[in-house]
């Protein structure tokens, strides 16, 4: 049985580190960044003091890991199979004739959903271990006295170390000494008792907010939701593992071939139940969206561009798609390359949400307009739970750093320091501070504060508005706020805007050449006037193209399929948006 289970916690670990990497990798980064651990005593004694403060303290010790390559994999895979290997233990020393393996991997399924929810604390998982750690220990002793003595001491530090596990860990003792039959069964009842009181005295000392958080595992989710049926799923699942085991446990030994057929049925059964079980609670819908995010965040745009071809109907993977495009220097360029659907696809409405505030963030700090970028990085900041979300952070910093606001660019600093995995980048920009000549000197924050005007008026955070403007005669040099100025006017077909942003600006350091979506706007633009085409120097070749663009809409102008017969030939265009779009 000793080495089945080794054998069984290898390859159990082997299988979820592959599985999670390969479909949920970035998952865990999305994550990361919403559960910012400081390194300090401080810290530490501020969560233990607290019940359920040790399980919480771990969790996110280890979460701050998921940012690494593979890290967050590797810790969930870990996680999972000593949960497993637990489980494996206390039904080896319930059964140990006979090996269960689908009663050691029904806790590590249940837990597994759970990981899928963006919601949930990995607190309950590091509970869930704890206790099962302390029932091993509690099964493992032959004395009723010696069981109880534990049982009370262990109900006492896990409501304490780990929250309301403490209760299910002593159900599962009553339960373990009622199917054994004990004669004294009752004295177990104790347990459970105990673990009420502490409840109680908890929420009446306001230690816990609500009765739901000291007796379920509803702790173990987002304070302010309320989660679905599968986070009782674990809790259930011990129960079976120790009623079944315990109907296995006068089995006799089988021979070897029956031992295999068994294993083998078990295995299939595994594989059945884990199907049904992800496939109802793995989050498909949003996997798109966290590879967007984690290649945003990390500035792979490459990827997140060739992610993007095709037609894109979601309006945030667009403004992905064409901050990526900006930052590549391609906007104006490739616009009509790609699924554009408006101008809620290159600034996204602010819906005072998390992941909008922070896309706007990104957009804006790429347009070299700090005051929006600021504002949306303190307003996602603000609905983060625990200290703050650490990529906002260094959003506070770039931005007040441009600004000179030193000392609140020192707060921020202050908190990231105690990171572990951020620590060296704000060593970094520590340097920067009360240093004007090195902050203008630097690539990013002086091209950033070279696009800082002086002129008060309102803003619209989801529009072309003035201060693109502003910030592109105040920097001509950064062509990304023109470039989306411009955009904004094709993508809204506000050709009025358009015409004065090319008389105004072309030809000036602004707007030295028109890019290709422009280029192709200005032929419509001045679709009777061939001079002005010359003027602004569109090329032949493009010419040529309009003139057949123009020849095949002619042609099939009385065919209701016209938009998909021209999009193969021309969907890439100006022109094509403009008519069919």
């Amino acid at each position: 049985m000793k080495y089945r289970i080794s054998v069984f916690a290898f390859l159990l670990f082997v299988f979820l580190f592959a599985f999670l990497e390969w479909i949920y990798k970035y998952h865990f980064a999305f994550i990361e960044q919403n559960q910012m651990f400081l390194f300090t005593g401080y810290y530490f004694r501020e969560m233990v003091v607290h019940p359920g403060g040790l399980a919480h303290y771990i969790a996110e010790f280890l979460v701050q890991f998921f940012v690494r390559p593979y890290g967050g994999s590797f810790i969930n895979a870990i996680l999972l199979t000593a949960t497993g290997i637990l489980t494996a233990l206390i039904c080896k020393r319930i059964s140990p004739s006979k090996p269960l393996y689908i009663l050691y991997v029904l806790p590590v399924i249940s837990l597994l959903c759970m990981h899928f929810d963006f919601n949930y604390l990995y607190q309950g998982t590091v509970a869930f271990l704890l206790m099962l750690g302390a029932f091993y220990l509690y099964i493992s002793l032959r004395a009723l006295n010696m069981r109880l003595l534990m049982g009370a001491l262990s109900v006492f530090l896990l409501f304490w170390w780990a929250g309301p596990v403490a209760l299910l860990y002593a159900l599962s003792a009553l339960l373990w000494e009622g199917i054994n039959r004990n004669p004294k069964a009752y004295l177990a009842a104790i347990l459970p008792v105990e673990s009420l009181v502490l409840a109680f005295v908890s929420v009446y000392f306001s230690e816990i907010g609500t009765f739901r958080f000291a007796f379920l595992p509803d702790m173990y989710y987002h304070n302010g939701l309320v989660p679905g049926k599968h986070i009782y799923f674990s809790w259930i699942s011990l129960f079976l593992v120790l009623v079944i085991s315990k109907l296995f446990h006068n089995s006799k030994p089988i021979s070897v071939k029956k031992e295999i057929v068994h294993s083998v049925a078990q295995l299939l059964l595994i594989v059945v139940i884990g199907w049904l079980f992800i496939a109802e609670y793995i989050d498909v819908k949003s996997a798109r969206l966290k590879r967007f995010d984690y290649c945003a965040r990390f500035e792979q745009w490459d990827p997140l561009i060739e992610m993007s071809k095709g037609p894109l109907s979601n309006y945030l993977y667009m403004n992905y798609l064409n901050l990526a495009l900006a930052q590549k220097g391609r906007l104006a360029d490739d616009l009509f390359l790609y699924d554009q659907r408006g101008i809620d696809g290159l600034f996204l409405p602010w819906n005072r949400t998390l992941q909008p505030s922070i896309m706007l963030s990104d957009i804006h700090f790429a347009i070299g307009n700090s005051a929006i970028a600021q504002e949306m990085a303190f307003e996602s900041s603000v609905s983060t739970p625990g200290y703050g979300n650490p990529r906002l952070f260094k959003r506070l910093i770039q931005t007040n750093l441009i600004y000179g606001a030193y000392p609140v660019a020192e707060k921020y600093l202050d908190i990231l320091e105690k990171t572990l995995y951020y620590r060296s980048w704000a060593k970094k920009h520590r340097d920067f501070l009360y240093n004007d000549e090195k902050v203008e000197k630097d690539p990013l924050l002086g091209e950033k504060r070279r696009c800082l005007i002086d002129t008060n008026f309102i803003v619209n955070h989801t529009s072309a508005s003035t201060d693109l403007l502003l910030i592109a005669a105040q920097n001509p040099g950064h062509k990304t706020a023109i470039e989306y100025f411009g955009c904004a006017a094709l993508l809204t077909k506000d050709m009025n805007q358009f015409k004065n942003l090319i008389e105004t600006y072309y030809g000036t350091d602004i707007l030295p050449t028109l890019p290709r979506s422009f280029q192709e706007a200005v032929i419509i633009l001045y679709e009777g006037q061939p001079e002005m085409w010359e003027h602004y120097k569109i090329p032949e070749e493009m010419i040529r193209r309009f003139q057949e663009y123009k020849k095949q809409v002619l042609a099939h102008r009385n065919n209701s399929g016209a938009a998909n017969l021209l999009r193969r030939s021309f969907g890439d265009t100006c022109w094509f948006y403009f008519m069919f779009k």
